[in-house]
Formats: C-alpha cells, sequence, structure tokens
C-alpha cells in the first residue's frame, strides 16, 4: 500500500502546487520511488488518499518504459491498464491540466 508524504512536503518533492482537478506525479530516479500529489477535490473528498485510483494504480508497480524520458520532472497522471502513467509534463500544460 501506498505511503502518504505529508501536506507540506509533497508539493515540493513533486515540484508543483495542488491542482483542483488534475493529479500530479514526480518518478524520483535515485530514490526509485514515485510520489503523487492527489487533487484538491481528491485530498478534500475525505477518503482515505490511499483508496484513490492513482494511489491502487502506483500499487500495481509501473512500466518503466513508459516513464523513461519522464523520470524527475513533475508530470500529469492518468491511469492506464490499472498501471499510473505520465501524460503530459507538468511544463507543457501552461499552467492547465
Amino acid at each position: 500500500m501506498s505511503d502518504l508524504v505529508p501536506d507540506d512536503q509533497i508539493e515540493r518533492i513533486v515540484g508543483v502546487g495542488r491542482h483542483r482537478k488534475a493529479h500530479f506525479g514526480r518518478a524520483v530516479s535515485s530514490e526509485q520511488t514515485v510520489y503523487v500529489l492527489h487533487s484538491r477535490e481528491c485530498r478534500d473528498s475525505g477518503r482515505d488518499l490511499r483508496e484513490c485510483r492513482y494511489s491502487v494504480a502506483l500499487d500495481l508497480g509501473i512500466d518503466p518504459d513508459r516513464w523513461a524520458g519522464d523520470q524527475d520532472v513533475p508530470v500529469v497522471l492518468g491511469v492506464w491498464n490499472g498501471r499510473l502513467i505520465p501524460l503530459l509534463r507538468a511544463s507543457e500544460t501552461g499552467g492547465k491540466a
């Protein structure tokens, strides 16, 4: 099961501010760890963030090939075939996700 990272640390680790609806993440290669920054909507829902579909997908592991060019940068996250994937680099969103 995914571990929860304190609110005061997760935005700094991922490298972006919390978005209203989009989930962001960062694969930190030196730690071999993927961090998920849950959306404000998800965080404010009152449910355990470890039950969010993005956390559940992360628990299943990642496909390293899908993450090869997107490590160590913040990305917009998606779920494909039950696995967590990077959809778009945060720098490419123009502030919109």
